[in-house]
């Protein structure tokens, strides 16, 4: 069964179920349902789903496993041996489902993968899931807000006016996700850290799903907002790669516009710097709010502190447990800050070896893509732009060095990067397809995908 020849109540199901899971990203903190002891958010649920309704396209979802597994194998089997070694490290003693968590974030983000290969990469799930996790996000905290006394205009004025962030972290952002929490358990203002990871993401996908040709104003618009929300949540690792990942998309897609001589080349390199020195400059305005962010990338802020001392505590751990480590330990209450020192100290030196091959191989494989698209013009003929493809990789890379619960990735860290290889993977199937039926085709980004619904 294709999915063109599944029946109609079933086959606009799964787009719709990956608009929603794109939709749902920035709502982790919403919680749904207990089970097993695990709590269920409102996108676990949803990925569950997905899951699910892929089994209704045995074509495609065959497709999928037969491809999907070697494309991910190079790091996804070291970093598979890195969770056994660290179950195994953890066993008898307290987890706190490190492990477990891992396991199911990573199935979910294949399985997000997996509804990419199935649906074609089909753009108009990115511009509508990525459009409704912000818009979605804005709606229903200013719903949550309200019940309150506040909203998102009083947040601004009070935030631009004071530059209060105590008051935004302790005062509003916790407060509203105390509201949707389980019963018995306190929320976090930190959970505003995957908020904005998921926010970011969402504007990638988002600017990547306009498939028509010219400028994209709507984006551009989404774009501003966004960085609004950014700022309100003050993440400071997120503000960085929004910083770096904006332009960075924008010399991609120059690169890939043509260029014609070696000044052309220059041109487009020096604005892309440009705008980069930019963004940092209007990061750095003087005013209330702004001063408080400039203080958060000093790095002399509590928050850089406790890393630091973080991390020379983990050093000393390792230094005492060099080749099997020391099991599960925390620095006042968190476990350390960082994917590598978390590894190494938990589950000793060969649990290490494992996460840094297996980085680097993402790391690798992001710059060889980056070389093709920027290169190959003809490299990429998914109707998605490639440049906003591009950067995804940027966030779980850069946040498995500071993010909490020993550096693991997230549930949308995970998702974000098997989207990037669900739609490497994707291109590489259909420019195999357009090959097989038009090996001459002079413009094979306008070809049909094998599998779009």
């Amino acid at each position: 069964m294709t999915m063109e020849s599944a029946p109609g109540s079933v086959r606009w199901l799964l787009p719709l179920f990956m608009i929603l899971l794109l939709g749902s990203l920035p709502l982790t903190w919403v919680h749904v349902a207990s089970a097993g002891g695990f709590d269920l958010q409102l996108p676990y649920v949803i990925a569950i789903l997905v899951g699910l309704l892929l089994c209704c396209f045995p074509n495609q979802f065959a497709i999928g496993l037969r491809h999907l597994p070697p494309a991910l194998a190079p790091w996804l089997i070291a970093y598979g041996f890195y969770l056994v070694i660290l179950a195994l490290s953890l066993a008898g003693g307290p987890s706190k489902g490190m492990v477990l968590r891992q396991v199911f974030f990573l199935t979910c983000g294949c399985t997000f993968a997996l509804g990419i290969v199935a649906t074609g990469a089909d753009a108009r799930i990115l511009r509508r899931g990525g459009f409704l996790a912000i818009i979605g996000f804005l709606l229903f905290v200013e719903l949550l807000a309200r019940q309150i006394g506040l909203s998102w205009v009083l947040v601004i004025k009070h935030l631009v006016s004071t530059g209060d962030l105590e008051f935004i972290f302790y005062h509003f952002l916790k407060e509203l996700f105390q509201l949707v929490a389980p019963s018995g358990s306190e929320a976090q203002a930190s959970d505003k850290n995957v908020v904005a990871v998921a926010i970011l993401t969402a504007l990638f996908l988002f600017r990547a799903g306009h498939s028509k040709g010219g400028a994209d104003r709507l984006g551009q618009l989404i774009a501003l907002v966004v960085l609004s929300v950014l700022v309100i949540l003050n993440t400071r690792s997120v503000l960085l790669m929004a910083a770096i990942g904006l332009p960075l998309a924008g010399w991609i897609g120059a690169m890939r516009n043509g260029v014609n001589s070696s000044g052309e080349f220059i041109l487009k390199s020096v604005l892309f710097f440009g705008v980069m020195i930019a963004v940092v400059l209007i990061l750095s305005m003087d005013s209330a709010a702004m001063s408080l962010i400039d203080s958060r990338f000093s790095f002399s802020d509590d928050s850089s502190g406790k890393r630091i001392q973080q991390y020379s505590w983990a050093l000393e751990r390792i230094e005492a447990n060099l080749v099997w480590g020391s099991g599960l330990a925390t620095f006042k209450g968190q476990p350390v800050h960082n994917l590598f020192l978390g590894a190494w100290m938990h589950a000793g030196v060969f649990a290490f070896l494992l996460v840094v091959f297996s980085y680097m191989t993402v790391v690798i494989g992001w710059f060889v893509f980056l070389i093709r698209v920027v290169t190959q013009r003809d490299y990429w003929v998914l109707p998605v732009r490639a440049e906003w493809i591009a950067v995804l990789p940027i966030l779980p890379l850069f946040r498995v060095w500071i993010a909490g619960d020993a550096g693991h990735p997230s549930f949308v860290e995970w998702t974000t990067l098997c989207a990037f290889f669900g739609m490497i993977l994707t291109n590489r199937l259909t420019r195999a397809h357009v090959n097989e039926y038009d090996p001459v085709r002079s413009q094979p980004q306008t070809a049909e995908r094998p599998t779009v619904i």
